[in-house]
């Protein structure tokens, strides 16, 4: 973890009673999930299947796909970086700013990284094996249309592209790549059920991608990475998935709303973007001291975005919460001079 991660709430212990620093849905984990995973504990006294293939099956009858074009891993990052590990000392493009565990892997695995401007990603034309591409983006909520992924895949057959889904729950407006998965040997998706299901703590995600891409990064996964309750947490979820996931259009007017509030704060530019979580940029103010004066005078945690490569300012990223937190939070800037 070289660059380090928005949601530090271990650093502080009790010191926050809100933390906007997390993309994770703020309503946290439903009962049901909860009780399921807790009915499960006695899995702990044995191992695991070594690579979860049980979840398998589950997922290809979601996606209509075949069983073993999916692996599963603990979280979205153990994906990229057994990825990373795959094309170790070749080289990747990754689309800019965006999640830094993705820079991490790659120089882990000694691949030479550059950058693409996100905001021109259809026009650039990528040389290296290796691309990244967030969608819809962290940390600013921007999305690629599936036209334009196509194109990318049609125009850079001799490419990898990464499309990392973990938050498509988390916007309205964003479509799935899954249907490209059959039609380009140069494409993988990489999702995560922790954040759309408060489990972040439990580190369960999923490769999707063709079923000789699998094999090859089977070759690097160390067994029993998924552990034996997250193994039930995920049956749990996909029998159950429509019935768990949260009202999204609720949560996107909860959003709206507040952003409208923020913008009444002439110090704050919010930039546009379709999720639930956002940026922000800080006009003549430094981030650093905006989350110190937060912590120490109201409890309430927020993510520093100043160190995502290719932002140029002071940014801070927010997610929506409740509206008693949203509440005082927006007090709290007010309050700051």
């Amino acid at each position: 973890m070289l660059k380090g991660h928005g949601d530090d709430l271990y650093r502080y212990n009790s010191q926050i009673d809100y933390n906007f620093s997390s993309n994770v849905y703020y309503k946290g984990c439903k009962k049901l999930l909860l009780e399921a995973i807790s009915n499960a504990i006695q899995t702990i006294e044995n191992y695991p299947s070594p690579i979860a293939r049980e979840l398998n099956v589950l997922a290809a009858d979601k996606f209509n796909l075949n069983s073993n074009q999916f692996l599963f891993t603990n979280g979205a990052v153990e994906a990229f970086y057994l990825i990373a590990q795959l094309y170790k000392n070749k080289r990747a493009t990754i689309t800019s700013p965006t999640f830094s565990e993705y820079e991490d892997a790659c120089k882990i695995n000694q691949l030479e990284c550059c950058f693409a401007d996100r905001e021109a990603i259809e026009f650039t034309n990528f040389d290296s094996e290796l691309v990244f591409i967030c969608n819809p983006n962290n940390p600013d909520g921007k999305i690629l249309e599936l036209d334009k992924i196509q194109r990318l895949l049609s125009t850079h057959p001799q490419t990898h592209f990464i499309i990392d889904e973990a938050y498509i729950e988390f916007s309205n407006q964003v479509e799935t790549a899954v249907p490209l998965i059959n039609l380009y040997t140069n494409l993988t998706i990489v999702r995560s059920l922790t954040k759309t299901f408060a489990i972040p703590g439990l580190r369960l995600g999923y490769i999707i991608s063709n079923s000789n891409f699998i094999k090859e990064v089977l070759t690097y996964k160390m067994p029993w990475s998924v552990n034996s309750l997250a193994i039930k947490g995920g049956q749990f979820i996909f029998e159950n998935y429509e019935k768990l996931a949260f009202d999204a259009e609720a949560l996107f007017n909860e959003t709206e709303q507040f952003k409208q509030q923020l913008k009444k704060i002439e110090w704050l530019e919010i930039i546009p973007g379709t999720t639930s979580y956002f940026l922000v940029k800080l006009k003549n103010r430094k981030a650093s001291s905006l989350k110190n004066y937060l912590i120490e005078k109201h409890q309430i945690l927020i993510r520093d975005a100043t160190n995502f490569t290719g932002l140029q300012g002071e940014y801070i990223r927010l997610a929506v919460q409740s509206q008693t937190a949203n509440n005082k939070l927006i007090k709290a800037l007010k309050e700051w001079n």
